[in-house]
């Protein structure tokens, strides 16, 4: 899902001015002409996938990139009067980014990436106003862009209320930084939109003054995005992260639940509260499919104890029921010792092997994998890394709960990122906010039904007793 589509800021209602849905879009009904300057960025945004979709007086109305996959709706609007900067940007050499929805000039040194207030329920109003008062810690620098002779190009007008976007310019040795609208190029090859409005408003520019390749210029200029985005917020109380474009396809879309019921009963089920808060939590969690998958393996852990003794307890009252028990030989108390002894030092990986084993019906778990679609997901060719065992309903030398296990044991390990297992050594962690992170779905869809089974597989029993 695109940061357009999960954001509920998508219409900010305090945000003075602001109306969608006006007719004040600046289009006329009859085509106005196109000058030479912007004849030649319609084509040059063509070998871009942009196309322009209308022309009035004031704007040229473009479609958003293909990258954002946001239907015919989105798009970008640019004041006509700044077509000549996009061109000059368009004809240095301007490229997407390949992580951020951004872009470099790679001949300059120069990338710019867009921001956004960090969380879903922030507006842009609220990030807008935070850098109203700010500035810059060296005021009198010098640089290259001091005298705005060479300024950095921004829209700072793409706010529909008062507000203006800020220009905080900072510099030292190694580059020049500015937080400030995005720039023509960036607003158009990278933002997106609906009718009159933009989505982001803000941009980090990062100029290092010599041409670089892309990949090393993102490289370097990947540990100052993150280093400033962190002191803004510890140090400034501004809370904004880079917007990411968007995975190649939505991995959520792969998900079709059963159909829910439109009956609602008394409830039957007895849960403990912080077995029902985790599930509800994990449910919440869109916005960062780690936690997601966190908390529900969390709800299993709950019940890591009650599938080890129970475990413990059949195997005890196998031993005790062998015809040959002879309580005065000690191999026949040894091997009650072990049954003890195994269950109080098992591993975290081996309870949870258990727990699926005891709790989770196999016929459920095998519909989950055989009934959908979910391609290479749980392949070694799947997207999640560290994974080097695929899910095989029909091997016949390890069960499909044993499998199961181990898959999420070891994505349990990649977000927590245990770096005492020496299995993990060369895994780095799973990252929130990154395209790892949102390829995550499926195997949160299964964690909830393992979860699910759990519950419903302690209530029989709590039922039944």
């Amino acid at each position: 899902m695109s940061e357009l589509a999960q954001d509920s800021d998508w219409v900010e209602v305090d945000d003075e001015g602001a109306e969608p849905d006006s007719d004040q879009a600046n289009t006329s009904a009859a085509p106005e002409e196109l000058t030479s300057s912007e004849k030649n960025v319609v084509r040059d945004l063509a070998s871009h996938n942009i196309d322009l979709r209308e022309v009035g007086t004031d704007h040229l109305n473009f479609s958003s990139h293909p990258n954002w996959d946001e239907g015919s709706y989105a798009g970008t609007l640019l004041p006509r009067e700044r077509a000549s900067d996009l061109l000059n940007q368009l004809q240095h050499g301007a490229f997407l980014c390949k992580k951020w929805a951004g872009i470099t000039i790679p001949n300059s040194g120069y990338i710019e990436v867009l921001i956004r207030p960090n969380g879903n329920i922030a507006a842009n109003s609220v990030l807008l106003r935070s850098f109203m008062h700010s500035v810059p810690e060296d005021a009198d620098a010098v640089c290259r862009h001091a005298g705005g002779a060479e300024s950095f190009l921004s829209l700072q007008d793409l706010f529909p209320s008062r507000e203006k976007a800020p220009r905080l310019h900072l510099t030292d040795e190694a580059a020049c930084v500015e937080i400030s609208g995005p720039s023509p190029a960036c607003h158009v090859l990278s933002n997106s939109g609906y009718r009159t409005r933009a989505r982001f408003f803000l941009s980090l520019k990062i100029e290092f003054g010599h041409s670089m390749k892309q990949e090393d210029l993102e490289s370097a200029a990947e540990p100052i995005l993150n280093s400033l985005v962190y002191e803004l917020e510890v140090r400034n109380g501004v809370k904004t992260r880079l917007v990411r474009w968007p995975p190649k396809y939505d991995r959520r879309q792969m998900v079709r639940r059963e159909r829910s019921s439109r009956i609602v009963r008394f409830p039957q089920t007895r849960i403990d509260p912080e077995v029902s808060v985790l599930f509800g939590f994990a449910g919440s969690a869109t916005g960062n499919p780690p936690l997601a998958f966190l908390s529900y393996y969390q709800v299993l852990e709950n019940f890591f104890p009650v599938a080890t003794r129970r475990s413990a307890l059949r195997k005890l009252e196998l031993e005790l029921s062998d015809q040959r028990f002879d309580r005065h030989q000690d191999k026949f108390l040894m091997r009650i010792l072990a049954v003890g002894e195994n269950a109080a030092s098992s591993s975290e990986s081996t309870q949870l092997r258990v727990l699926l084993e005891e709790f989770v019906r196999g016929g459920s778990l095998r519909d989950f994998f055989t009934e959908r679609d979910w391609g290479k997901h749980f392949t070694k060719n799947g997207p999640i890394r560290g994974i080097t065992d695929p899910i095989n309903p029909e091997n016949r030398q390890v069960s499909l709960s044993q499998q199961v296990a181990d898959r999420v044991y070891k994505i349990r390990n990649r977000i927590v990122h245990a770096k005492d297992d020496p299995k993990f050594d060369s895994v780095p962690a799973l990252l929130p906010q990154s395209d790892e992170a949102e390829s995550l779905w499926p195997d949160i869809e299964l964690v909830r039904l393992l979860a699910f089974e759990v519950i419903l597989s302690t209530q029989t029993r709590v039922r039944n007793g």
